[in-house]
């Protein structure tokens, strides 16, 4: 249940608000790149002048996406040879980052504040110029763990980084190539630090980092615009997909819409998310039917077992024993045994947590909200099946308890 629930509330660190999710490809249309280039333009500018719609921002890839991109990044003048095996980002160390191209406006479209330094220029990001890149904070602190990032400059690492290092490796997913002036030794300045984004579900508990770029300086075909509104009403879904279409196809009839939806929609989409969140429902399922057989069986055991005493009562009554002091004998007889069990099955479910830990959803071997639940139920159906038979047999005439079989 803990599982399930933290799949379906998964952070990806963007905040865009009511927004719809616009995927195009220009080149199914025969455009080449700087037509294309010069079409996302006309559209950026079309989507954003639609009623009711605050912010409009071109992407080249999305957290959570088919697609992603990833690029070996390090300090910039750092470059050790092939055989060198460097250790920190001072001596060349390279990191790998989530890789992105995006527009002037991404960051405040898709409520991704910049920390320090600034976002993109309109002109850096539809105009090829200075070589500039936003990076986040984990990739910030790898870079210069004893230092401010800003300001300063990096570079491309070769793909062939030499194995072993944390965060090198060959760049994966899609990345999108190089353009003629970003060449692999041309240095890129950090000019601002934005927040960790989480790029997909099964990422690592130290993020890699992310490193953006002006779409300008990191062209790419199969595009997402991010169409953020002011606010959208329930039920208009179907409409204001219906006006993005329309401007699609004002702009240009030929252009093909891969998918369109909104950013919730998007999320509840991907693959990997469904797959946990089937799983994690199988497992509430069953989690819950074998608390709840567990609590009965457990209360019917207790009571039947307490119940049973009831003659046992009767002659510690008839030799003069208290009801009160009798109640409390049952009821410290049952509390050592409710902790001894609870503590054996607290181990035992340790265990199993272990063997279970790799398929649970960010939940750890010892979840102490998921043990905590389990224990304080188990304790509390313990505890009443011990003190209703009890209560109910030292009420009773002692001569009635002694014919009780």
């Amino acid at each position: 249940m803990r599982g399930a629930g933290k799949a379906a509330s998964v952070d990806s660190g963007l905040k865009p608000g009511a927004s719809y999710l616009l995927e195009i490809d220009a080149s199914l249309a025969g455009y080449e790149p700087k037509r294309a280039q010069e079409l996302y333009q006309n559209l950026n500018a079309r989507l954003a002048a639609l009623p009711g719609v605050e912010q409009v921002s071109i992407s080249a890839t999305v957290p959570f996406g088919i697609t992603s991109s990833d690029k070996n990044v390090q300090r910039a003048g750092v470059n050790p040879g092939t055989e060198a095996r460097p250790s920190t980002a001072a001596e060349g160390l390279a990191f790998k980052a989530a890789w992105n191209s995006v527009g002037a406006n991404y960051f405040s479209t898709v409520g991704l504040p910049v920390l320090r330094g600034r976002a993109f220029t309109e002109a850096e990001a539809t105009q090829p110029g200075p070589s500039v890149a936003i990076i986040d904070e984990p990739l910030a602190k790898k870079l210069w763990p004893d230092g401010d990032a800003l300001g300063q400059r990096v570079q491309y690492a070769g793909e062939n980084t030499p194995s072993g290092q944390h965060g090198g490796g060959a760049a994966g997913g899609t990345t999108a190539e190089l353009s003629k002036k970003e060449k692999q030794d041309e240095t890129i300045e950090i000019i601002g630090i934005v927040p960790v984004t989480r790029h997909d579900l099964f990422a690592n508990e130290e993020p890699d980092g992310s490193i953006y770029v002006p779409f300008a300086r990191g062209f790419q075909s199969d595009v997402s615009f991010f169409v953020r509104f002011r606010s959208l009403a329930p039920g208009t879904e179907a409409a204001t997909a219906d006006l993005l279409r329309r401007a699609v196809r004002e702009v240009d009839p030929s252009l093909s819409i891969i998918s369109l939806q909104t950013f919730a929609q998007f999320l509840d989409s991907n693959l990997d998310l469904w797959l946990v969140r089937a799983g994690a429902a199988m497992f509430s399922i069953f989690g819950g039917l074998a608390l709840a057989l567990a609590v009965v069986g457990l209360y019917g055991v207790k009571a039947y077992s307490v119940a049973r005493r009831t003659r046992e009562i009767g002659i510690r009554m008839a030799l003069g024993a208290q009801p009160g002091m009798v109640f409390r004998l049952i009821m410290r007889e049952g509390s050592v045994m409710l902790f001894a069990g609870l503590a054996l099955g607290l181990l035992l479910a340790a265990v199993t947590g272990k063997i279970l830990s790799g398929i649970l959803f960010e939940v750890g071997a010892f979840d102490p909200p998921a043990f905590a639940s389990a224990f304080v139920v188990l304790a509390a159906a313990t505890l009443l099946a011990t003190w209703l038979p009890a209560r109910r047999a030292t009420r009773i005439n002692p001569m009635v308890a002694l014919r009780t079989e």
